[in-house]
């Protein structure tokens, strides 16, 4: 709702009247008092309801509009790319660009020029995108540890959206370190157990 609307007219009004009844240039009663504070009561309501139903429509769309992110996950030290929609409405015309790019299993393919080298038109609710990239430590001997994700998409009724993401993956290399640490010791032991056998 408009400034003007909420705050500037109702208190010319207020500022008008008071001026009125200040200067004796109305003969007010106290029936005119009351009918005067019984309107600006009424319009304050109809402003509050207006709002209200304002906030509602936002909310229902905003519960209802499509919702893309983007993240690497590292399941079992094996690094993956995932882009999912988990709004509930489709999302179209969808564009994703990853700075910066990287390489794929093949090393003449990159996740720009393959997978998201063109735009997907149509993207349903709950739709999962996964991409295996290779193990985490692997992947970060040649890239950084920081990605930023553009994505651009429409809803149905053409609403566009254009949202970055930044991903941060400092926290897959540790995860990754603590993961071949404990593969190397569990090989360590196996080693000192068989040396152990052995010796008997």
């Amino acid at each position: 709702m408009k400034t003007a609307f909420k705050y500037i007219i109702p208190s010319l009004v207020i500022i008008s009247f008071l001026i009125l009844a200040i200067t004796e240039k109305a003969d007010f009663d106290s029936g005119d008092y009351l009918n005067f504070g019984l309107t600006l009561l009424t319009y304050f309501y109809v402003v509050f309801t207006w709002e209200m139903l304002e906030r509602m429509k936002t909310e229902s769309y905003l519960e209802r509009r499509p919702y893309l992110v983007a993240d690497f996950k590292s399941p079992k030290s094996n690094l993956h790319f995932e882009l999912e929609n988990i709004g509930k409405t489709p999302a179209l015309n969808v564009k994703v660009k990853v700075s910066p790019d990287f390489e794929l299993l093949k090393k003449e393919d990159s996740i720009n020029t393959t997978i998201f080298k063109d735009k997907i038109d149509f993207f349903p609710p709950k739709k999962l995108i996964e991409t295996y990239l290779s193990t985490t430590s692997s992947f970060f001997e040649k890239n950084p540890d920081k990605f930023t994700v553009q994505l651009d998409y429409e809803d149905s009724f053409k609403n566009k959206f254009s949202e970055k993401i930044i991903l941060d993956l400092n926290h897959h290399k540790k995860q990754s370190y603590l993961i071949e640490k404990e593969l190397k010791d569990v090989v360590k032991s196996i080693d000192e157990l068989k040396k152990t056998i052995e010796k008997k």
